[in-house]
């Protein structure tokens, strides 16, 4: 009995230290509390009527500024004005493929290598690939972008072909300046909207439509051209690409460059009226032409010369020719 009485005096007086132990968040009061307590019983009140419940996802705002911030969400119901939004105006829209554009079929492969075929639309032609043919009836009137399935059952994506892709896939004569090397010159010759550029060496017409693009509607870019059978091709280049993107774009490609069928190292009398602000020369003897363009191109220009194989014979040529000289190798990999 005496062990027992001593058993529930000592749960008893544990029962009261832990009724003495609160804890600290237990007795601790908010800050609006807290405010309430320090103020008079009539100002109190008032802060208890404003601090009314609200909603944590959505706070309650007077109305006032329920009033601005409903505004905004009627402004799109509203009825559009004559001009339109700057956004309407530049939303581009889709334009499906047309019978006369040229389109690129990407067919993927093993090891994710893909085969990219470009044609010319008609209707009464068929795409022939090496997985399977699609009659390009099938073709027109599909949006960019599209997959379609061949007569084997192999899926090709249809869409318009990037001026780097047509440069590569386009028929060619001479070895073509490749779309790597002929951005970096582009950067190196600082081209602006609105230059006007010498070219030597029409080639197949690689380097004069990225240049046509370059300088834009109020440029210009005069090409000389040594053989005919390179000056008609990248004639014809260039007339191909104009008509497949006025098809399928709202605005013309500008009619901006100038073929001259003629070798530029006899063009002196033509090189006398005219002042470039960049030049450019895709030739095998660069140095022939230095002479006869050098004195056309404006104070502070640049003219780059591309070399499909090593500069070192023509270093003391160019750096004679320049107040400054530098080469530069372009190298791209696939990852």
């Amino acid at each position: 009995m005496a062990l027992a009485a001593r058993l529930l005096r000592r749960a008893l007086s544990s029962a009261s230290d832990g009724r003495r132990r609160r804890r600290a968040w237990e007795a601790s009061l908010s800050p609006l509390e807290r405010l309430k307590r320090l103020l008079p019983p009539e100002e109190a009140a008032a802060v208890e009527r404003y601090a009314e419940p609200r909603s944590s996802a959505s706070p309650q705002a007077p109305a006032e500024e329920k009033m601005a911030v409903a505004a905004p969400s009627a402004a799109p119901t509203a009825a559009p004005s004559s001009q339109g939004s700057p956004e309407k105006k530049m939303a581009a829209r889709p334009i499906p493929l047309r019978a006369g554009e040229l389109a690129l079929a990407e067919l993927r492969r093993k090891h994710n290598a893909t085969l990219k075929l470009l044609c010319r639309l008609e209707a009464g032609a068929v795409l022939n690939s090496h997985g399977g043919l699609l009659p390009h009836r099938d073709i027109i009137g599909q949006l960019p972008g599209q997959l379609l399935r061949t007569s084997a059952g192999a899926r090709l994506l249809l869409r318009r072909p990037s001026l780097d892709e047509y440069v590569l896939l386009m028929p060619r004569g001479p070895t073509i300046a490749y779309p790597k090397d002929i951005s970096a010159m582009l950067m190196m010759m600082d081209v602006h909207p609105g230059d006007v550029v010498l070219e030597s060496g029409s080639g197949s017409g690689a380097l004069s439509l990225f240049l046509s693009r370059a300088v834009g509607p109020k440029g210009r870019v005069i090409s000389y051209e040594i053989r005919d059978d390179h000056h008609n091709l990248a004639k014809k280049n260039y007339r191909h690409w104009r008509t497949t993107w006025k098809k399928g774009h709202t605005e013309e490609w500008p009619d901006n460059v100038d073929f001259v069928l003629k070798d530029i190292s006899r063009a002196a009398e033509d090189m006398k009226s005219l002042t470039f602000d960049a030049i450019v020369l895709d030739m095998l003897n660069p140095q022939s032409a230095l002479s006869v363009v050098h004195p056309s191109l404006k104070e502070g220009g640049v003219c780059a010369v591309y070399l499909a194989k090593g500069c070192t014979r023509y270093k003391s040529h160019l750096s004679t020719s320049f107040g400054s000289f530098r080469t530069l190798t372009v190298v791209t990999g696939r990852f």
